[in-house]
């Protein structure tokens, strides 16, 4: 009798809910991600911003209301306006003073939320997609991990000037999640309110628009974003869906428009004359495909990428001629394959390709502003829909070719690691602004002009002028067109004493750019040290006419002459001060320190006293203590003891001895008359 013939059950088994092993693992990619970067916190600040954002800023040093007022109703740092960021500086600075880990740790931490938030973004448009729980959170895992360690977000991290980019990146990743509710929300009203749920999630996605602006407004590109989240969504792209979204752009036209207000009031964006068209076309699509390049091969990564120099026909490298071909490749190819081949993969390559250029597109260098043609910070948000789009397309290779999944699988961990690791070497590099200048200069050497420049001023604070000289001498042999190199090379030579190499300088810095105050204020103060008034005061003359802060900056440089007791030439600078200003009382009072220094007792009263009579509080009483000695050295006893008193009832009492001594002085005096 034949055996029953065997059924076997062909019905695949239902995978099982993951549960809490994705925020295990969520948790191990956050912690991954903090190991990169932890080595940060050893880092220290940098003059590369973190002098402008934090050492030498007032706003943030105290938080008090009028610094808060400030902070939020002016472009403290003189380049943009981002109030957000500056609070969260202000906040560091209460809590930690000018302690660096403190600061980096902040930025690390905004940016582990940031992985976070990737993270639930990708498994929302994973979910749209109708994708597995399994096959969403395989792609968001790796998205984020891969977003989290990557080096060329060392930048925006390990920089603290740049929490900027860490934390509008916050606002606007929260903004895409809550604009994803409002996608899915019904038309239902809120109980005991008049508001539909979509509204509420509609107006919360707009006011963490606000919050993304108000930290860097490069988030003004939100709008767009919007966008390319609905045509991936599968909503129709007709007028409806931009009058939904008119507030988001007239709030990103309001945020441009300032933002390029302050850029230009700074000098940060370069005369539009300067390049041809067909240049700018071709610098801004050189740096499209070098982000995508430095994406994939995030090797060679520098603080400063420099324009490229001409051949001596006037002719670019190769590589800038191609770059609007390779750009054309780069978008038209994947689309046209994927169109052909698989329209779903197409919507996917479509979305990555639209998300990715609306997060760049204003920092193409159409309009150049600064002096590189690209910076790692600005591919921090662009980054993640050509990440997640690459993850995407290799768990497609996983579900076609089950076999090849432990391979994939290993491949994308191999590739992690590295990512890991170039991404913890790269924070080294921020260690400190010689690291980091240094490590530009070593990759773009007589190119990275900016790096030689800041490098240069770190060692002028450090006081070490022989490398100062040694690296902006590098910009002056190469012709570098700065006028601030001279200027700097030439207040060096006046350090050492070489006033006649230092006026050469200056007039090299003005042949460069005759409008800068700052060199006028210099070679004026030289001219006044070696006793040419004439000049002086000529110069110092224009200085105030193009900036009033001429004066201020002539005053605290004389001043810092009295304090290392440089008296012979100072006196020459206060002359130049007091014949525009003759009635400065504080001029008054450190010219005749410094006529007391070399002796000059006569000259010496003559300005104390003339300080003392402006009854000014800090000068009168200072002047008038100051007189009792220099009355008392040309044998006035009766004008000291005069001082004595004045300087009594300003709070500056001499000691009970130095009264005595010179009654004891004037009696002496008066006895020897008599007996005369």
């Amino acid at each position: 009798m034949p055996a029953p013939k065997q059924t076997t059950n062909t019905t695949p088994p239902i995978p099982q809910p993951l549960g809490p092993i994705k925020y295990w693992v969520l948790a191990a990619i956050c912690a991954v991600t903090f190991f990169c970067f932890q080595g940060s916190m050893h880092n220290q600040f940098t003059n590369w911003d973190d002098d402008v954002y934090i050492t030498h800023d007032t706003a943030i040093q105290q938080l008090t209301a009028h610094n808060l007022k400030r902070i939020f109703t002016e472009d403290i740092t003189k380049n943009n306006y981002h109030p957000l960021c500056m609070l969260s500086l202000a906040a560091n600075y209460h809590f930690a003073k000018l302690n660096p880990p403190t600061y980096y740790l902040t930025n690390i931490i905004i940016h582990i939320a940031n992985v976070i938030l990737v993270f639930f973004l990708i498994i929302q448009l994973c979910t749209y997609l109708k994708l597995t729980e399994r096959e969403s959170f395989f792609i968001a895992a790796f998205s984020a991990l891969w977003f989290g360690v990557h080096p060329l977000h060392v930048e925006s991290v390990s920089w603290i000037a740049e929490r900027k980019d860490v934390l509008y990146t916050f606002f606007y990743l929260l903004g895409l999640l809550s604009y994803i509710k409002y996608l899915s929300s019904k038309q239902f009203l809120i109980p005991n309110s008049q508001f539909l749920i979509k509204t509420k999630w509609m107006l919360i996605t707009f006011c963490l628009f606000v919050l993304s602006c108000l930290s860097k407004p490069m988030a003004v590109v939100f709008p767009l974003t919007l966008l390319c989240i609905d045509y991936l969504f599968g909503r129709k792209l007709e007028f409806k869906l931009l009058t939904e979204k008119t507030l988001f752009f007239l709030g990103a036209l309001f945020f441009g428009a300032y933002a390029v207000y302050t850029q230009n009031r700074t000098g940060a964006i370069a005369d539009f004359n300067k390049l041809t068209l067909a240049e700018r076309f071709m610098y801004a699509l050189y740096g499209f495909d070098m982000y995508l390049y430095k994406l994939i091969n995030p090797t060679f990564l520098s603080t400063f990428y420099p324009y490229p120099y001409r051949f001596i026909d006037g002719t670019l490298p190769f590589i800038y001629y191609a770059a609007p071909f390779i750009a054309l490749a780069i978008i038209a190819l994947p689309l046209w394959l994927t169109y052909k081949y698989n329209r779903s993969y197409f919507k996917i390559v479509l979305f990555a390709e639209a998300y990715f250029v609306a997060n760049i597109i204003f920092v193409l260098q159409f309009i150049s502003c600064g002096a590189a043609i690209m910076a790692d910070r600005y591919s921090y948000v662009s980054s993640i829909g050509v990440i997640f789009a690459v993850v995407y397309f290799l768990n497609e290779l996983i579900k076609r070719y089950p076999a090849s999944k432990t391979i994939t699988v290993a491949v994308m961990l191999v590739l992690s690691t590295c990512l890991a690791y170039g991404c913890y070497q790269r924070t080294k590099v921020w260690h400190d602004s010689e690291t980091l200048y240094k490590d530009a200069i070593g990759k773009y050497p007589y190119r990275a002009l900016l790096s030689y420049k800041w490098l240069g001023y770190y060692y002028m604070n450090k006081g070490d002028t022989t490398q100062a000289v040694e690296t902006l001498g590098v910009l002056a042999e190469i012709n570098a067109g700065d006028a601030k190199i001279y200027d700097l090379l030439g207040n060096i030579d006046v350090m050492h004493g070489d006033y006649k190499s230092a006026l050469e300088l200056y007039d090299k810095s003005l042949h460069e750019q005759n409008n800068v105050y700052l060199t006028y204020v210099d070679r004026s103060i030289v001219y006044a040290s070696i006793g040419d008034s004439a000049n002086a005061i000529k110069d110092y003359a224009v200085a105030l006419q193009l900036n009033r802060d001429a004066e201020k900056r002539y005053a605290e440089h004389s001043f810092n002459m009295v304090q290392a007791k440089k008296y012979k030439e100072v006196i020459g600078q206060y002359n130049v001060l007091l014949l525009l200003s003759p009635h400065n009382p504080f001029y008054l009072f450190y010219r005749g320190v410094a006529e007391y220094g070399l002796g000059n007792m006569p000259g010496a009263i003559n300005d104390f006293e003339a300080a003392y009579k402006s009854n000014t509080k800090d000068v009168s009483n200072v002047s008038a203590y100051n007189l009792i000695f220099a009355c008392d050295s040309v044998g006035d006893y009766s004008k000291a003891l005069f001082y004595t008193d004045a300087a009594t009832k300003l709070g500056m009492a001499p000691k009970p001895d130095i009264v005595k001594t010179l009654q004891y002085k004037q009696y002496i005096q008066s006895r020897k008359r008599k007996d005369y």
